[in-house]
């Protein structure tokens, strides 16, 4: 039997907030509230604030622990 491969689909090392409540399926000030009570952490550059890939699975680990 043959097996279908799928790309992988990676992505980008920084996000923009847009992109992180499009992943998260939720609105971008949902994604600034995170923030705001720092529990995701950002990085600005100039006047742009990205979220590290990293960053995001660092978070959404955190609320698989929380839910335990």
């Amino acid at each position: 039997m043959e097996t279908i491969s799928r790309p992988v689909l990676e992505r980008p090392a920084l996000l923009t907030l847009v992109e992180v409540a499009a992943l998260l399926c939720c609105t971008r000030r949902t994604v600034e509230r995170q923030i705001a009570s720092r529990r995701l952490h950002v990085l600005k550059i100039g006047r742009a604030v990205r979220v590290e890939s990293a960053e995001l699975d660092r978070y959404l680990g955190s609320l698989r622990d929380d839910a335990r």
